[in-house]
């Protein structure tokens, strides 16, 4: 568990930079978006969440502020 008491994460894919969630447990993580299978652990983390709700706005919200913009800034 996350120091911050943390249960959900919103990561990046290593190969494709897009945008998912994972719960802070999980020791790995499949890509919807391309099907890559990675560790969660050394993934890119952008942001926290104590909650499933809290995460999928804050998903939403990195989402439509970068609509427009390559994710691979983010990998």
């Amino acid at each position: 568990m996350l120091e911050c008491g943390c249960m959900y994460l919103v990561i990046t894919c290593y190969r494709c930079g897009q945008l998912l969630l994972a719960q802070a447990r999980q020791k790995t993580r499949n890509c919807p978006h391309c099907g890559f299978r990675f560790k969660v652990d050394k993934s890119r983390k952008i942001a926290y969440a104590k909650s499933a709700r809290e995460a999928s706005l804050l998903l939403r919200q990195l989402k439509n502020t970068l609509k427009g913009k390559k994710y691979s800034a983010l990998k």
